[in-house]
């Protein structure tokens, strides 16, 4: 990205964080590599009543990402900021702070802000194959490093062969332990990111190798499927969610999907936005609800809830029931999915589940009462709030009954 549209991105995400809040100004810092800094890279606005400028470095402590990375208010003596973390997955790589002067927040629509901040991490995430690059320059000894390089450059030239042999010889040349990154590769044409939380050291080679190459890299990453081990095949998968454009290799995420390995299911289905994009409505139900069933998070499918309908609702109800009586346990994440299309009962049964001693499902269950917007739920709801003590929970009711 050249220096001037990064300037445009700025301008324009800055004016839109200050219309939502009603801020006089909000500027955008972002992380120092080396030091525990965050750098001003751009501002509008003033920081307070008196026009002081904005500081051009601040003390960083990373919070730890993920849900836990909420907005921060502060007050000082020039006035109350809203910090929001900038996150690219779950790691924070800056922070936008908004100031409203001596004004003190109120009635801000947090999760708009947000989602506001992480498109524009998405948005300054460098390209997949230059990411996974720098990650694994920081995890693997120079002679793997030097070998890498090697296959990445014969795949620029379009030499298949080389990434033909480079597929399964990548665990044993660079290691098969975890990547052990909290970031994401954001493929740009799409505006979607794939989160790394899952990869090894070996599927972000081979699917460096795949982002390296000359060719149809989907059709490519199609035939290493089938004709690899399974390890192989989970690097193939996590290449077709970085770089699937055409529903071509869609039989492989089926192959995967019917897999009892659950290694291989998680590669076709988590943060994988090739499989969800292009399973037929049908296997997309069934496929959550095996997520379901084998414990992972229906949180980690993109695109879930705009994919979710009134059969997948009854169908995570449906399980629901089944799970109770058999006395087992429920994922709380699927609440927020099923109260999209609410089924009669669902209402009350979200009611009792406020009262859930697992603060996950407390929050899930208020989350999705604030989806189906009864307002028969509210006393329940204020119940609930005079007595919570996560804090979480806590912001959640507080946004329902607002």
């Amino acid at each position: 990205m050249t220096d001037a549209a990064t300037h445009t991105l700025f301008d324009v995400a800055l004016k839109k964080v200050i219309d939502t809040v009603g801020a006089t100004g909000a500027a955008v810092y972002l992380g120092d590599p080396d030091r525990p800094l965050l750098r001003l890279a751009a501002a509008q606005g003033s920081r307070a009543a008196d026009d002081a400028p904005w500081p051009v470095e601040k003390a960083w402590g990373k919070r730890s990402g993920g849900a836990t990375a909420e907005p921060l208010t502060e007050v000082d003596n020039d006035g109350t900021t809203l910090s929001v973390p900038l996150l690219l997955g779950e790691d924070e790589v800056g922070t936008v702070v908004v100031s409203t002067g001596s004004r003190v927040f109120s009635g801000v629509d947090v999760d708009d802000l947000s989602r506001q901040c992480r498109a524009l991490a998405r948005a300054l995430a460098p390209e997949p194959l230059p990411a996974l690059r720098d990650e694994l320059a920081r995890r693997i000894p120079s002679p793997a490093r030097e070998w890498l390089e090697g296959g990445l450059a014969a795949a620029a030239r379009g030499e298949r062969d080389a990434i033909l042999t480079g597929f399964p010889a990548m665990g044993r040349r660079i290691g098969r332990e975890p990547l052990g990154s909290r970031s994401a590769l954001v493929s740009h044409d799409m505006d979607a990111d794939v989160p790394l939380r899952a990869w090894r050291l070996d599927d972000a080679g081979r699917v460096a190798l795949l982002c390296a190459f000359a060719g149809d890299a989907e059709a490519l990453a199609r035939e290493l499927y089938f004709s690899g081990d399974l390890r192989e095949r989970c690097g193939a998968l996590r290449g077709l969610a970085v770089l699937g454009r055409t529903p071509g290799a869609i039989d492989a995420v089926r192959d995967a999907i019917r897999s009892s390995a659950m290694e291989l299911f998680e590669a076709a289905l988590a943060d994988n936005p090739y499989a969800c994009r292009f399973l037929p409505d049908d296997e997309f139900r069934h496929a959550v609800l095996k997520a379901a069933f084998v414990g992972l998070s229906i949180e980690r499918l993109p695109g879930v809830e705009a994919r979710a309908d009134a059969e997948l609702s009854r169908m995570l109800l449906s399980y629901v029931t089944e799970r109770e009586v058999a006395g087992r346990s429920v994922p709380p994440d699927i609440w927020p999915v099923a109260a999209l299309h609410p089924t009669p009962g669902l209402v009350g049964k979200l009611c009792g589940y406020l009262e859930h001693p697992a603060a996950a499902h407390r929050a899930a269950a208020a989350t999705a009462l604030g989806r189906i917007g009864d307002r028969r739920a509210d006393p329940f709801l204020k119940d609930r709030l005079a007595r919570e003590d996560d804090r979480t929970v806590r912001r959640i009711l507080e946004r329902v009954l607002s």
